[in-house]
């Protein structure tokens, strides 16, 4: 979970979970206002605070001789003394006298928590205070303590002496009282850290890729191009009124999916230059991804240079090129090496495009696609074609696309925004390294096309560089 959390870590990550929750933060906080609030306010208290003070003499006699004149020095050691009158305020001896005294029942340790005392400075001169909820029992206690104090020091201490200055009287205000609203701010500020606090690590636990640049700061694999997402036609479903798919790639797509094919076809020409027809297995973690559109979009891309072009559908579990394209094959790739057929049929797409579609789903794809027979159907067929584009089953959910990791010149990881967990395309990586399997890229697919990261996302670009109509104009702008 710790891994997560660091490779998750990133400062625009954090201000997007909170921009994503802030509704929920404050709501949490609002939540927690009441609750605490609601709760001061049925719990709510007062505390009343008697005071009394005491002037401190170096020597018994002079409480009751006021003919005697006291010098600094006789102040000085009254002043050293309170300190251990005020000990003996709150020890045991005196808090069982004090408590007959009042014959109130508190205990001994309620008692000492309410008494404090403070010294004037520079005096000999010291307060003792009383803090209760009942303010009569605060005013009883301290002029109990009044009474008691100056004979119990006398005997205890053995030295100097305290005389009463002022007793205390009745407090009729409170000293400190519960704050109701004070209290709702603390529950809203609680609320708001302890839901910040659990949708920051909900959310840096979430390994689904959002940005591009997560890919780019998890693996070394570099990408090679962004598809942007692809809207369908609402009014006809997945088709459009002249009959086309938009999600494939043609004349009439616009300029951003065309670029995007061209950049991600120029960056493999370069992969496959060393090999007469390089084999391309294109997979993904999960289904859903987009491997078996781009597989196609790929293709097509690649048979506009001129290329003869295979794609063969190799996911012979659901078949999402077969399913893409509407084709009920009855020849098809599972049929030719199950044995059952002696031949298979190419559908000619374009003029240089064939795609031999997966057929009938098989009981036993993972052994058909590893068998010799498929093994020599990829050597003929290298002879024929200039680029062969296999479309495998994901490799998160089973391992078919293994079976031909020695014969595949290189695999094309697809990833899509918002979907695909880094933490599952980091455990396919993990799959194909050991088996020595090349990866040239991902295909970073189904990005948002008003991204920071979308490099086609305004007209700038296009007027820039006189390319962002050419796809996109009206005939009668032709």
């Amino acid at each position: 979970m710790l891994k997560i959390i660091i490779a998750n870590f990133h400062l625009e990550k954090i201000l997007w979970i909170i921009k994503k929750n802030i509704g929920y933060m404050v709501f949490v906080g609002l939540v927690a206002a009441l609750l605490f609030g609601g709760y001061a306010y049925a719990t709510r208290s007062s505390v009343y605070q008697a005071k009394l003070s005491f002037y401190a003499y170096s020597d018994p006699n002079y409480v009751s001789d006021t003919s005697v004149n006291i010098t600094y020095s006789e102040v000085n050691q009254a002043k050293n003394l309170i300190s251990s009158y005020t000990q003996i305020l709150k020890s045991d001896t005196f808090i069982e006298a004090l408590k007959e005294e009042t014959g109130l029942n508190y205990s001994t340790s309620y008692l000492k928590s309410i008494i404090s005392t403070s010294a004037v400075s520079d005096t000999a001169v010291f307060y003792v205070y009383v803090l209760d909820s009942n303010p009569v029992n605060a005013q009883k206690i301290a002029n109990a303590i009044g009474e008691l104090a100056p004979d119990m020091i006398v005997s205890l201490v053995k030295a100097g002496g305290v005389q009463v200055l002022d007793s205390a009287k009745l407090p009729t205000t409170p000293y400190k009282q519960t704050n109701v609203g004070f209290t709702a701010i603390l529950g809203f500020l609680f609320g708001c850290v302890a839901a910040f606090v659990v949708f920051i690590i909900k959310g840096l636990l979430n390994t689904t890729i959002r940005r591009k640049y997560e890919i780019e700061d998890m693996f070394s694999i570099p990408i090679l191009g962004d598809v942007p997402e692809i809207e369908e036609d609402k009014t006809n479903g997945a088709i459009n009124t002249d009959g086309k798919n938009p999600k494939f790639l043609s004349e009439d797509s616009s300029f951003a999916m065309n670029e995007a094919y061209n950049a991600i076809r120029t960056k493999l020409l370069y992969t496959g230059m060393d090999q007469k027809c390089p084999i391309y297995g294109i997979t993904s973690a999960d289904s859903g991804e987009g491997k078996s559109l781009n597989s196609i979009n790929l293709s097509i891309s690649y048979s506009h240079l001129g290329k003869k072009v295979l794609l063969i559908d190799g996911d012979l579990r659901k078949s999402g090129v077969q399913r893409a394209l509407k084709k009920n094959v009855r020849h098809g790739l599972s049929q030719y090496l199950g044995g059952i057929n002696k031949d298979f049929e190419l559908y000619n797409y374009n003029e240089n495009l064939d795609i031999l579609f997966a057929g009938e789903i098989p009981p036993n794809p993972m052994e058909l696609l590893s068998s010799d027979k498929c093994l020599h159907m990829l050597e003929q067929l290298q002879e024929e074609y200039d680029v062969i584009f296999i479309d495998f089953p994901p490799v998160g959910e089973v391992a078919d696309a293994l079976a031909l990791a020695n014969t595949v010149t290189s695999y094309i990881l697809v990833v899509r925004e918002n979907l695909t967990k880094f933490d599952k395309e980091e455990s396919i990586i993990r799959s194909l390294e050991p088996l020595g399997a090349d990866i040239c890229g991902f295909i970073y697919n189904g990005i948002a096309t008003d991204s920071r990261e979308y490099k086609y996302n305004t007209k700038k670009y296009g007027e820039e560089y006189g390319y962002g109509f050419r796809y996109n104009t009206n005939k009668e702008d032709k």
